[in-house]
């Protein structure tokens, strides 16, 4: 029989999907689920979803900006607030959904075409829309007030996101491999922010601490992305000396690489139930 006849789709049945049509599939209906499960089926749920980080948000932007006032005449307070909370709470809502993405779906892997990884980028995407649908409600909430929320450099504040939503998915895949079964570590990983939220800047300028903290703190990756936002939004505010792009660029590839690499070695692990 020719080569060519073999491989062909018998009559009256489906033609056969390839891997890439299959798995653009099971994340379409991971990410249809995982949209349920974060709204619970109610509009409640959904306007709660949205609501829980823009009261997080606003309260915040409103204490600190009545205690503090604004900073300069060019920089806005609220803004500044805000491009560096977003950002910021983007990435530790990715790294803290990954973590328990797979106990989350450990039902779908019964399924042979679905695997861990699906489950992971149907977290990551879903998140990444919830925190775009959070970012835009809140910058016009802001131009309604009449803060000057347009960005001084879109280009740059998109790629900087882009790098932020890599970062967190990067890492958050390495974390999700690492304290699989280990819950002890989800724990310690959860408690990581709470420094890290303090060491980002993300509400207080990091160039009004003595230089001997500065060159500390430019270790932590989310500092030079925090900064580089800000920068993008607005035109007087100058990113600390040190802060450059290269660096949080290093550190995701880096944890794209061990994420991946650790996915690969422990992917028949991840299946097994507990």
């Amino acid at each position: 029989m020719p080569a060519n006849l073999s491989s062909a789709t018998a009559p009256g049945q489906a033609p056969r999907r390839t891997a890439w049509q299959v798995q653009r599939s099971v994340i379409f209906a991971v990410v249809l689920r995982e949209m349920m499960a974060r709204v619970g089926g109610q509009w409640v749920g959904a306007i709660w979803t949205l609501f829980e980080p823009l009261a997080h948000v606003g309260i915040l932007m409103a204490w600190i900006s009545l205690a503090r006032g604004s900073s300069s005449a060019a920089i806005e307070y609220p803004v500044f607030l805000a491009t560096g909370l977003i950002p910021f709470f983007f990435f530790q809502k990715l790294v803290t959904r990954l973590l328990d993405g797979i106990e989350a779906n450990r039902s779908l892997f019964s399924y042979r075409q679905v695997k861990p990884i699906d489950a992971l980028v149907g977290r990551a995407i879903v998140e990444a829309l919830m925190n775009m649908t959070v970012y835009a409600v809140t910058l016009c909430m802001l131009a309604f007030l009449g803060f000057n929320v347009i960005p001084a450099a879109p280009l740059e504040m998109i790629g900087i996101n882009l790098m932020i939503m890599l970062f967190g998915f990067s890492f958050g895949l390495l974390t999700a491999v690492l304290s699989h079964d280990r819950e002890r570590l989800r724990s310690v990983i959860r408690m990581i922010f709470f420094p890290l939220y303090l060491a980002s800047g993300v509400i207080f300028s990091v160039d009004n601490l003595p230089r001997a903290y500065i060159e500390w703190l430019l270790w932590n990756p989310l500092l030079h992305l925090v900064e580089l936002s800000r920068h993008s939004f607005i035109t007087a505010y100058r990113p600390v000396d040190g802060v450059n792009a290269w660096y949080p660029a290093a550190w995701i590839l880096v944890c794209a690489a061990l994420g991946m690499g650790l996915y690969r070695v422990n992917r028949f692990r991840l299946l097994t139930v507990k």
